[in-house]
């Protein structure tokens, strides 16, 4: 299978791509080659930006993309009181993330504030507490949710995956290894977040006003919260001596389920990205190795040339500095048609009940709109052609990004198509058990390659339950290989995959597609 893969990958560039302009590639750049070699995780890249779900599985992002908040988009924030932020901090998108860190009982962040940390919070809170450190309060102050504004539109910059993950399994690379200067020693010994941020701010704060990262939530890190934000409100949180203060028991499970609800993107265009523009490691012809066996098929900058890790900052510096008049192609849009039309298909034809029939009816469906009949032997290369390029064909590409994204979703349309095409003229030529069991490993070796999230998503959960991945700092092993609906009294019991801070766990895990190095 494999083999013939790179067959059909060789074969998609003259089919894909030959309509295209050529473009000037600099040595040891960003190419073409690299975005074929790389393009289903390009293509994922794409699928899974500004969406928690995908990023939580894909959680070591590579890739460093321009974006907007639009004007009067709201954010909040939990503060140990009611006076408005000055200056840099960490605001949430959703009320779930920042309200819990204004009981005065969580930490920075949506919630506090990038000081050092105080007690440990009470055990059955340890992992959803640890998503920030709590703030050193010396004086008696009454915690107060915070809820903001843009004042105009918001220039950021978006770093996929778990970026806000505070591990050691790679989701800080992005900031560690590229966007400062290596070390992840924060002030006075602790987790790097402050350091991170002030470095961020210091040296792109002139092109942007903050970054947009993800952890169990997507952040902002703003850089000057008096130029960039409207204070509308700050709430006062009830007091530890009302009723009501004790009755919290389902505190997790609904931070759980307000995340949750966030899997499949942020919604109403609170963060727009300019993909014409992206900025992606894997573009480049670089090493990616995770040094770690146990999660080989997770990128990493560790092992990385320090002189490409310096041509991608600057090149991500440039694309701030030159913000582009032309609009961006919706590159998310697109993988997401051939995601959808594809992916429970794919899954259909694999079943153990589907028979040699309903598999060539199935494929039938999908082909035939691209078959000019009757069939010759210049008919089927013409129609691959045709379903390659169906939903790409009429892109404008505007800029170098733009090339090497078509050559990449290209690159794996191409895939797709030449497989179900092989398939089929293999059912057609005969119909034999060995035959179909041909088909259906060839459909199994396609989805591993492909390796899209939407094969791991729960399905409807019960009223009681949530659907739980595993995202930093919930979540064990089972989660991020096997996300399920989980119930109201199991939420908090979810701990152990994330290693090197809070969550901590032990080795093990696979991503979607299971098994591909990156290099």
């Amino acid at each position: 299978m494999a083999s013939r893969l790179a067959i059909l990958l060789g074969a998609s560039t003259v089919l894909a791509l030959a309509s295209q302009s050529p473009i000037i590639e600099s040595q040891n750049g960003p190419n073409e080659e690299s975005a074929r070699q790389r393009a289903p995780q390009i293509f994922n890249a794409l699928h899974s930006s500004v969406r928690q779900w995908g990023s939580s599985l894909y959680h070591n992002g590579m890739s460093f993309l321009p974006a907007t908040i639009p004007a009067n988009t709201d954010f909040y924030h939990g503060n140990p009181d009611n006076k408005p932020v000055t200056g840099m901090e960490w605001l949430a998108f959703e009320i779930e993330h920042a309200e819990g860190f204004a009981r005065g009982r969580f930490g920075r962040g949506p919630g506090g504030g990038p000081h050092g940390p105080g007690g440990p919070p009470p055990k059955d809170e340890e992992p959803l507490s640890e998503l920030r450190r709590r703030d050193e309060v010396t004086e008696a102050t009454t915690p107060a949710l915070h809820h903001y504004r843009t004042a105009h539109d918001m220039r950021v910059l978006y770093l996929d995956g778990m970026s806000a993950g505070k591990t050691t399994m790679g989701t800080l690379d992005q900031q560690e290894f590229v966007l400062c200067d290596g070390d992840r020693t924060g002030p006075g010994g602790g987790p790097p977040d402050a350091k991170f941020a002030a470095d961020m701010c210091r040296d792109f704060g002139h092109v942007i006003e903050g970054v947009v990262r993800m952890e169990a939530g997507f952040e902002v890190i703003a850089c000057n919260f008096s130029t960039s934000l409207h204070f509308i409100s700050a709430t006062a949180r009830p007091p530890s001596d009302v009723p009501e203060y004790n009755h919290n028991q389902l505190r997790e499970f609904e931070f759980v389920r307000g995340i949750g609800q966030r899997y499949h993107g942020i919604a109403a265009g609170r963060v727009q990205v300019d993909y014409s523009n992206i900025v992606s490691a894997f573009f480049y012809d670089m090493n990616l190795t995770n040094p770690d066996p146990a999660h080989a098929s997770l990128p990493r900058f560790s092992s990385s040339d320090p002189k490409i890790l310096k041509d991608i900052k600057s090149a991500v510096l440039s694309v701030l500095s030159n913000p582009s008049s032309t609009p961006s192609i919706d590159w998310q849009g697109v993988v997401d048609l051939i995601v959808t039309r594809y992916s429970d298909r794919l899954q259909f034809m694999a079943l153990p009940s589907t028979t040699h029939s309903i598999l060539l009816s199935e494929l039938n469906f999908l082909l035939n709109l691209f078959i000019d009949y009757p069939i010759t032997d210049s008919t089927i290369p013409t129609a691959i052609s045709r379903c390659t390029t169906s939903y790409i064909s009429g892109l404008s590409l505007s800029t170098h990004t733009d090339h090497l994204l078509y050559t990449a979703v290209s690159t794996v349309k191409s895939t797709i198509c030449h497989t179900l095409f092989s398939i089929r003229s293999s059912l057609l030529d005969s119909n034999t058990f060995n035959t179909l069991k041909s088909a259906k490993d060839q459909i199994n070796s396609l989805t591993k390659y492909l390796g899209w999230t939407t094969w791991l998503e729960c399905g409807k959960c019960a009223y009681d339950e949530v659907c739980m991945v595993a995202m930093w700092p919930l979540g064990g092993v089972k989660e991020h290989e096997h996300p399920s609906c989980v119930s109201r009294e199991d939420v908090s019991s979810k701990t152990g995959y994330w290693e090197g801070g809070p969550g901590g766990g032990r080795p093990g895990s696979r991503r979607p597609g299971e098994g591909r190095d990156e290099r």
